[in-house]
């Protein structure tokens, strides 16, 4: 059975009725039942782990002789047909942050524990923002469309607009017409115009 709390008793209501009725717009297999990508997500966030080992290594004795306190953070997120999930990312703090820690999160490398979420199946490396469930109340509020984010998983890298920047519209258009191409088209603009830009995952 699908899980629609949000949070400590907030209900996501409706949304399974809306998410039916959306699905009619959309194509027959989408990001959320392709094998292939799901098949690509998991080789993918492995060699990704795989590569950044050593940095990460590296990156947590750093913050480790910087600063004390966690070092990693689960965060409360939205994921595919409103599924809350914990998403693994570097803990950020709200008091005392070094220039390590600024630096980390400007080159975007705060979201690199996410991909234990991609093997989990709770993400995916190409997607909408992860949005956590008070985020998503206050976004979806006037927007009727909005639900249908929620049939694909939350990725870490983000459909963009032409200008560049992540964007509503562009996510809404990418659940409708996804495609493999798609997903090497989004991962293109991300490496040229996305890339070490400190992104709050918000519009």
């Amino acid at each position: 059975m699908d899980k629609w709390v949000l949070g400590r008793g907030g209900v996501l209501s409706a949304v399974g009725f809306a998410l039916s009725v959306a699905r009619g717009r959309v194509g027959a297999v989408g990001p959320a039942e392709s094998l292939c990508k799901r098949i690509l997500d998991v080789l993918g966030a492995v060699l990704l782990l795989v590569f950044f080992l050593p940095i990460g290594v590296l990156m947590i004795v750093a913050i480790r002789r910087g600063r004390d306190g966690p070092i990693f953070v689960r965060e409360e997120t939205l994921g595919l047909n409103g599924r809350t999930f914990g998403r693994w990312r570097l803990y950020r703090p709200s008091h005392r942050e070094t220039l390590f820690d600024r630096v980390l999160w400007q080159a975007g490398l705060s979201d690199l524990p996410s991909a234990v979420n991609v093997i989990d199946g709770d993400m995916s490396l190409i997607g909408p923002r992860p949005h956590s469930p008070a985020q998503y109340r206050a976004l979806s509020n006037g927007r009727p469309d909005y639900v249908r984010r929620l049939q694909a998983r939350p990725g870490m890298i983000w459909p963009r607009a032409s200008e560049g920047e992540p964007s509503w519209s562009a996510e809404l258009d990418y659940v409708a017409g996804w495609s493999v191409f798609v997903d090497l088209k989004v991962a293109a603009l991300y490496a040229t115009q996305g890339l070490f830009r400190e992104e709050q995952g918000v519009d």
